[in-house]
């Protein structure tokens, strides 16, 4: 059986990996890859989109906030198990 959660990074720092399957979600329905374009769709820059899509880890809050965003545009959220 596979392991399907993600690390966790240290909360000193205030950081979450985010779940790969999240990313996924967002790379179907993006729809320009513009600073413009992916503050309206999603409420990141593209510098963001840069981390997500490289697996870097990102502030927990925006993560908090991006989770909200795509459950609003009808996106099904999988939280990751503690």
């Amino acid at each position: 059986m596979q392991d399907h959660s993600f690390p966790k990074v240290g909360s000193s720092n205030g950081c979450r990996a985010v779940d790969p399957h999240l990313v996924r979600q967002m790379q179907a329905m993006v729809t320009h890859l513009t600073d413009e374009a992916l503050n309206a769709q999603f409420g990141i820059s593209y510098n963001t989109w840069r981390k997500l899509i490289a697996g870097k880890p990102v502030r927990a809050s925006l993560l908090a906030r991006l989770e909200a965003r795509l459950a609003s545009l009808g996106a099904k959220i999988v939280r990751e198990s503690t």
